[in-house]
């Protein structure tokens, strides 16, 4: 009874982590979709939405209604052939996506090179599934199954390409790992994890395969710690692929609440020196984004200053801020009592090299304003 509540906990856990794989490839495939979309693609661009497609769709047939469907209409054990196929097909994919080019090897021909092993893979899969008894395509992988020659084989070709694949991957990861810094090291590092769990998970498999076929040896503990492997290279590889996706949507949110702050903290400085020269205000059509509203204000904002400035001294450039707020209510009192001045006009606000950079001495001359209009 213990061993039958253990297997059926397996299988939920089996089931939960394929159903988890599966939103997550195809929440990461719809973002590559929309990368490309936006920026364009090249072979790599193109290679890694292939792969995530490829891998999306091959934990689709893993399930069992799909599963049956598939061999309902076509033969049995298609699924099982069609799922390796995709397997390998994204193996291949990510090849491509992480190859380090060398000096006579480009990407677009390690690709074309690629396609050699992948064709034979996919034929050996399919020849060695019609030759397996029709009540063995089915069943899982064990020490009766692994004694059925053609079972035995199409299990190795399978595992066998799966381990080059993920080796090419392992070699050319560790090679952008040398250079990447940042996220990009932690994304790397993390599908190098997960690429050397999956890859021992395969070769135990193969260990396993040649000595139940051979009748060398049977080690049933080598089948349970190849898919302990599995699933711990799944999920590092899933939290690989999806990290630089997820850095991104943090990254976004957390840039518009910020953006907002500071159209927000803006506020006193923006309403001073627009009640003051009112042509400078862009106009507005539809309702913009948070960073967009941050950008408008910082262009008014210093283009106000602009027309103020012969109203203010060499000195605002050097005081605190809280003299130059002083000053520039000064300025702004002069401005609407004489006019526009004709005198030549200077920037008192270097630009930066981003929005940030921009809106910073902004913000502070800001809080400066509203701290002495409240006092």
């Amino acid at each position: 009874m213990a061993v039958g509540v253990i297997e059926g906990a397996g299988v939920i856990v089996v089931g939960v982590l394929n159903t988890v794989a599966a939103v997550i490839f195809a929440a990461a495939l719809c973002w590559r979709l929309e990368q490309i979309r936006r920026e364009g693609g090249g072979l790599q661009s193109v290679a890694m939405t292939v792969a995530i497609a490829a891998l999306t769709l091959a934990y689709v047939v893993s399930g069992d209604d799909v599963t049956a469907a598939i061999d309902s209409v076509t033969f049995v054990g298609a699924a099982r052939v069609l799922f390796y196929a995709l397997l390998a097909v994204g193996v291949a994919a990510l090849i491509v996506v992480f190859f380090f080019p060398g000096r006579s090897t480009t990407r677009e021909r390690r690709a074309g090179i690629e396609a050699v092993p992948l064709v034979v893979a996919l034929i050996g899969l399919q020849i060695t599934m019609l030759v397996i008894p029709t009540d063995l395509r089915t069943e899982g992988l064990s020490v009766w199954t692994a004694r059925n020659i053609a079972y035995a084989l199409f299990v190795l070709i399978a595992s066998a390409y799966l381990t080059y694949g993920f080796v090419a991957c392992v070699r050319s990861i560790r090679q952008f790992l040398r250079l990447a810094e940042g996220y990009l090291r932690t994304s790397l590092g993390l599908l190098l994890g997960g690429l050397v769990m999956l890859t021992a998970g395969t070769v135990l498999q193969i260990v396993f395969v040649v000595g139940s076929s051979t009748r060398s040896w049977h080690v049933r503990w080598l089948l349970d710690v190849s898919a302990v492997l599995s699933v711990i290279g799944v999920v590092l590889f899933l939290i690989g692929i999806s990290y630089p996706m997820l850095r991104a949507r943090w990254h976004t949110i957390s840039s518009r609440r910020r953006h907002r702050r500071d159209v927000e903290a803006l506020a006193p400085l923006w309403q001073l020196v627009t009640d003051a020269v009112p042509e400078v205000v862009l106009p507005v059509g539809g309702t913009p984004a948070p960073t967009m509203t941050l950008h408008r204000r910082v262009v008014e904002i210093r283009d106000a200053l602009t027309q103020l400035s012969p109203y203010l001294t060499d000195d605002f450039g050097v005081v605190d801020e809280a003299a130059r707020a002083e000053m520039l209510w000064a300025a702004v009192e002069e401005y609407q009592v004489s006019g526009r001045p004709r005198g030549a006009v200077r920037e008192l606000v270097p630009g930066g090299p981003d929005l940030a950079a921009d809106a910073d001495p902004l913000l502070r001359l800001s809080a400066a304003v509203a701290r002495l209009e409240t006092g």
